[in-house]
Order: structure tokens, then sequence, then C-alpha cells
């Protein structure tokens, strides 16, 4: 069976790798195919990248994260309605899995969209907020989690992660994963106060005998790549360490290698959605310093420990960060829960039953 990955967006951030190996492991059969942005995708996530958008597939599934973003809130994107358009090319034979929509998306955007969903085959959202929007504008939506939570690491990505740590010299034991972003429009946070406040919480863990160390979780476009905001949190605090799993580790799926790490390490700080995903998926409870929706609401339903961004005040959170060294998360109730969303999804194809 031939299915078309719709509305994907890159390799090049871990979280999305992540997603579209999560869809080859729930359809191991399928022929799947997508098209990113990227001139060189990931060979390694199971997924045959096209250089246009798919057609002639059997089925499509609508993937991408926050792909509903409506970057100009008062106006309707270019961006917005060439993704809506991909809902239309064959709406009973598509469904959507493990989205969020964006605050951004409301008004004239939100009203498209719902339009849009409302014929497709099945809608399935991963925070109680999109779930309660659509649920509200008449879409028959369901909710779910992010289907990352399916995955697992693997005994070659685990020798890696050690291997980078002995190479950066510093013992898991000690260490402090953090994830960082630049911001934009897209969510409304500053980026300099930004900056400033993870620079203030890598030295009180460093204060606290950690070392911090910023995983790398894109290296895509825009604000969405992390390398020049880990370099100027880095240059105020000069003990933390960087590791980047796209250019240092080519072998190893980016996700992988992060879900190897946070195994490994004691602490891990989440600010990107995914970096809480997969430490949780990976067994280890993160602190999570979430900026939108679909991050409050994880911490909300699975009773995390974080707060939300904008309100973080180091010397203040870290007490609590240190409170979730080496604690657990038991992910099978999460993971068997995506697998079932995921196959009643499959159900309402036409012809599934």
């Amino acid at each position: 069976m031939r299915i078309g990955l719709i509305n994907a967006y890159s390799t090049l951030n871990l979280g999305d790798a992540a997603i579209y190996s999560a869809f080859r492991k729930l359809l191991p059969g399928a022929d799947l195919v997508g098209c990113v942005q990227d001139e060189r995708p990931d060979s390694t996530l199971g997924v045959t990248f096209l250089p246009e958008r798919p057609r002639n597939c059997e089925a499509y599934i609508s993937v991408g994260g926050d792909i509903f973003n409506n970057s100009r809130e008062w106006f309707v994107t270019k961006a917005f309605l060439m993704n809506l358009a991909e809902l239309r090319h064959s709406p009973r034979h598509t469904f959507l899995f493990g989205q969020s929509i964006p605050r951004s998306c409301h008004g004239m955007s939100f009203y498209l969209l719902q339009r849009y969903f409302k014929r497709l085959a099945a809608v399935c959202v991963r925070d109680a907020e999109s779930h309660q929007r659509l649920c509200a504008a008449g879409v028959p939506a369901r909710l779910s989690y992010d289907i990352a939570f399916v995955l697992e690491s693997s005994p070659l990505a685990e020798t890696t992660a050690r291997q980078s740590l002995e190479r950066l010299a510093i013992d898991p034991a000690q260490a402090a994963v953090l994830s960082v972003r630049g911001f934009d429009s897209m969510y409304g946070h500053d980026n300099d106060a930004f900056v400033t406040r993870m620079a203030e919480l890598s030295l009180q863990l460093s204060g606290a005998g950690l070392r911090p160390l910023i995983l790398i979780q894109s290296g895509a476009y825009g604000s969405d790549n992390d390398l020049e905001v880990a370099a100027a949190i880095q240059a105020r605090a000069p003990g933390t360490a960087i590791l980047n799993p796209f250019v240092d580790h080519p072998a190893v799926p980016s996700w992988q290698l992060a879900m190897a790490l946070f195994a490994l390490v004691d602490i891990v700080i989440a600010v990107r959605f995914h970096t809480a995903v997969l430490s949780l998926a990976a067994g280890r409870v993160p602190y999570h310093l979430h900026y939108s929706n679909k991050g409050r609401d994880l911490c909300r339903r699975l009773d995390l420990p974080g707060c939300d961004l904008a309100s973080l005040d180091p010397p203040s959170a870290l007490p609590a960060i240190l409170a979730t060294r080496g604690r657990l998360f038991a992910h099978e109730p999460v993971r068997e829960q995506v697998r079932r969303d995921f196959q009643w999804c499959l159900d309402q194809l036409p012809g599934s039953t």
C-alpha cells in the first residue's frame, strides 16, 4: 500500500524526523513517501522523500506538527493555503494524526481549516485545546498524544550517546540536557530575554555541580534553528557544552540519539516539545519549560513538572528541576493509546473493513 505523508516539513528537526520514523514503525508494510524542504533528506527514517508532493497514493496522512500556523494572524498566508490545499486532493482517503492547531490559526484561517477537516476520513490531534476548538466547530476530532511516543532507542544509539558524553568529558550522572529554540512571531516570546534566562539557568546548574549540555534539536530554517541561540547561551555561560546530532552522528537517526541520551542522563530540561515527548518515551521525566498549548497540555495531562517559559525564574525553578533527577516515567499506557488511536484512524479509510 502506497501512503503519502503530506504537509511534511524537514528532517533537520529531530521532532519531525521522529514523527516520520514513528509512521514507519506503525506502518511496517507500507510504501511511505513524502516531500520535505531539505536538499538532502535523512535517509535513515524509513520514508522515501520525493522532489514533489506525494500523488497517486492509496491513502494520505497529514503529519506536520504545527504546520497549520498562520504566521500573519489577521490574514491568510500563502503557506497556510498551500498546506490546506494538500487536504483537498483526496479528502476521503486522507486523515490527520498527531497535529496541533496553533493559536495563530484563528478567524478566517481557522474557519477554512475546520471546513476542510470536516471532509477528511478522520482527525486526531495531540492536545486538548486543539481538540476542544475543533469539536466546538463541529469537527468530530479524536484526542491522543504525539505519535513519537511509539518510538524506542537502539543499542547503536545508546553506544553513540555514551561515546558523545565521553568525548565531551561529561559524566552522565552529572549531565543536565537542555533543548533551546529561536523565537519569532509564531510563538510571541522575546528571543533576547530567552537567551538571558537560559544562560542564567545554565549557570545555576553549573553552580549545583552539574554539566549543562544543549542538545541541538533543529538545524532547519529561520527561527527553527537552534545553533545561533545555543552559541549565544554558551557565550554567556562558558561551562555549557553543545551536542549537534545532525553533524556529529549522521549514521544514527537524530531522534534516536536524543532518546538514548535522555535515558542515560538524570536531568532533562525540555524547552522544545519533542524533547519532552522523546524523554518520556525513553522513560525519563523531564522538566518542561513549555511555550505553547501543546506543551502546556502535555504537562497537564501527564502531571509533569515544569512551568510556562515566560514565567521562568532560574533560581526559583532550580529546586524543582533538581527534584526530577532520576525520576522515571511509565510510558507504555501512552504508547498503547497512540497505537489504538492510530489504528482507529486507519479503520476510517474507505475499504478498510
